[in-house]
């Protein structure tokens, strides 16, 4: 009898030892999937801001231009409007800039 409850202990911690295995190498390949499933969503999103990244830089650069030309346009029109005016009109502007400098 005893024996037979000796072996019957024998082969339970058999089986659990077996199925302590079997779980073990199914979490290994769960961990394993989950790393690559991370690994390919940490990749598409990488992507996915560098594109972000890369248009809003691309509208940056645009709406400089943009403002550089509209900055240059207005100070063509202020040069073209000084050409115009006499030296007289200018020493008056010319004085009150220099007003404005000097303590």
């Amino acid at each position: 009898m005893k024996d037979d409850v000796l072996g019957a202990v024998v082969e339970v911690e058999k089986e659990i030892a077996g199925n302590l295995a079997h779980e073990k190498s199914r979490a290994a390949e769960f961990l394993g999937k989950l790393r690559s499933d991370s690994e390919k969503e940490i990749l598409r999103e990488e992507k996915h801001l560098q594109f972000a990244l890369d248009k809003a830089a691309s509208e940056a650069v645009a709406n400089s231009e943009e403002k550089a030309s509209q900055i240059l346009k207005d100070a063509d029109a202020y040069a073209n409007t000084l050409a115009i005016l006499s030296d007289d009109v200018l020493k008056v502007i010319i004085r009150k800039h220099i007003a404005r400098i000097l303590p």
